[in-house]
């Protein structure tokens, strides 16, 4: 993430909706899935601002520690350990989340309920462990999908009806999940609200980046999917970060964004292979000129999505939900965050795109050899 340093305290006292002064009415801090890409970067971003962070991870190490930072291990699927974990905290920003991207009839009984207890008892047992401990605010991650009906849905508006056809386990729980966030707003004094960002890229490591130039240098980014018109929102991480941090700062009594839900993106809707324009081209490749309409694939990988799940094998790497993302118009619109917590994007895509670019030039020079083969 970038070095400089946002003045939100400047911020709140320019702002016609908040009731909070500076950014350390945010007092200490916890952050879920810290260790994630997501959730690394609030750590980091809060202690920079100056908080106290208490950082939960599972199994992955946080890899660096800092003054007024306390890390520790453990699972939201623990009631017992939330209510230890909560104690003296007064703002929880909950990003830890089970990715399940398989869905349908098929779905085998051990593969929904690991993502349902993480995603929805482990939200409850913050919840919970929250109102318990007297927490202020909860700032929750939810996801654009739980509003995603597989139809073209330009400018999603925040109070947008969840999605009546809900077609991956992830989809599924995230909707529960949110809901029970919401409901929980002015419980004990507590406020929440929750955040749903698109695809969450960044140059660091993280999945979207990284999986793309997995398959671009081993060749496999042969055509484009669907004819190139659907677009999809983008949530670059410093863009997203920033969001999350306004929301926890209109929490609060009469908080413009208390029991509310938010798009947070770049701003910026773009086709998902115009996405990655700047960087094929970037790393010296070519936008493959072929395409291939979605709807042709969906057969083929429903087949092997219902041998994965019958065998209990991994996930495969390209599911049905994926092609529906691609291949289907749907974004939100960031018209309420504006008004409502001041959001912003802080950089454009344009800038985002040339700091990832940076990132995956140095990362091909360091982990290839013949990098020169990829980098013209």
């Amino acid at each position: 993430m970038s070095s400089n340093i946002f003045d939100y305290s400047k911020h709140l006292q320019a702002s016609k909706t908040s009731h909070l002064n500076n950014i350390e009415s945010l007092g200490t801090c916890l952050v879920t899935g810290a260790a994630g890409f997501l959730g690394r970067n609030i750590v980091k971003t809060l202690l920079a601002q100056g908080l106290k962070v208490r950082a939960l991870v599972n199994n992955t190490p946080l890899g660096f520690d800092a003054d007024n930072l306390e890390i520790i291990q453990g699972s939201i699927t623990d009631p017992d350990q939330m209510n230890k974990v909560c104690h003296g905290i007064d703002t929880v920003f909950h990003t830890a989340a089970i990715i399940a991207l398989m869905g349908g009839k098929y779905v085998t009984e051990t593969y929904y309920q690991r993502a349902y207890n993480t995603n929805v008892v482990g939200t409850e047992n913050l919840l919970q462990a929250s109102v318990n401990n007297n927490v202020k605010r909860f700032i929750h991650t939810s996801s654009v999908d739980v509003c995603f009906d597989y139809s073209a849905q330009p400018g999603i508006e925040n109070n947008a009806v969840y999605s009546k056809n809900p077609r991956s386990v992830y989809q599924q729980t995230k909707i529960l999940a949110e809901k029970s966030v919401l409901s929980y707003n002015g419980k004990n004094n507590m406020h929440t609200c929750a955040i749903r960002p698109g695809g969450i890229y960044g140059a660091e490591e993280n999945e979207v980046v990284d999986r793309f130039l997995e398959q671009l240098l081993a060749g496999r980014l042969l055509m484009r999917i669907g004819n190139g018109s659907s677009l999809m929102d983008n949530s670059y991480i410093e863009n997203l970060v920033h969001g999350e941090i306004l929301a926890a700062l209109h929490l609060c009594d009469k908080g413009s964004a208390n029991g509310k839900a938010y798009f947070i993106s770049d701003n910026e809707p773009i086709n998902s292979f115009e996405f990655f324009r700047p960087l094929i081209e970037g790393l010296g490749y070519k936008m493959p000129s072929l395409y291939i309409p979605g709807g042709a694939l969906i057969p083929f990988l429903k087949i092997v999505e219902i041998i994965a799940l019958k065998f209990n094998l991994n996930e495969p790497s390209i599911l049905p939900h994926a092609i529906y993302k691609v291949s289907v118009t749907h974004y939100g619109c960031t018209k309420s965050a504006k008004e409502d917590i001041g959001y912003e994007p802080l950089k454009t895509f344009e800038a985002a795109m040339k700091e990832t670019l940076t990132y995956c030039l140095n990362k091909v020079s360091i982990d290839d050899p013949i990098s020169q083969k990829y980098t013209g």
